[in-house]
């Protein structure tokens, strides 16, 4: 099949790439029924207890609406709280559940070995290459 110019656009073969990434991530998470999103929002908040909702949106570009989403899907999960901040009281402070640490050890596993399966054909070399490319898309040097 002849694709014409869709060959040499980066954002056509990022989104075939990410149809294929997104496939294999939902058989590897499977009955844990968790987005990539709210894994990308579970690791943050993890790594970070305890940070604002503007903090969670900015570090992961997306509209504090979006963060807002995000947060309420995972406290009807039980996975995510919101607890009046310390340092703040016009915020609250996003906490992981015991049962959201317990998740997210269980998709770090689940997401390491997806990561692997979907770039095996690549070396090592190739992989961080790829990351290091794909991240100075969305964070340009200055």
């Amino acid at each position: 099949m002849e694709l014409d110019i869709l060959d040499d656009i980066v954002g056509y073969r990022l989104r075939r790439a990410q149809v294929v990434v997104y496939q294999d991530y939902v058989r590897a998470v499977g009955s844990l029924d968790i987005r990539p999103s709210q894994f990308a929002a579970m690791t943050i908040i993890g790594a970070n207890p305890g940070l604002s909702q503007t903090t969670l949106a900015a570090t992961m570009g997306i509209d504090r609406s979006g963060a807002v989403i995000l947060i309420d899907a995972l406290e009807g999960k039980g996975l995510a709280s919101r607890v009046p901040s310390p340092v703040d009281r016009r915020t609250y402070a996003i906490m992981l559940t015991d049962a959201g640490q317990k998740t997210l050890a269980e998709l770090k596993r689940r997401v390491a070995e997806h990561e692997m399966r979907i770039t095996s054909h690549f070396t090592e070399e190739e992989r961080v290459l790829l990351r290091d490319l794909l991240y100075r898309l969305y964070n340009p040097p200055a």
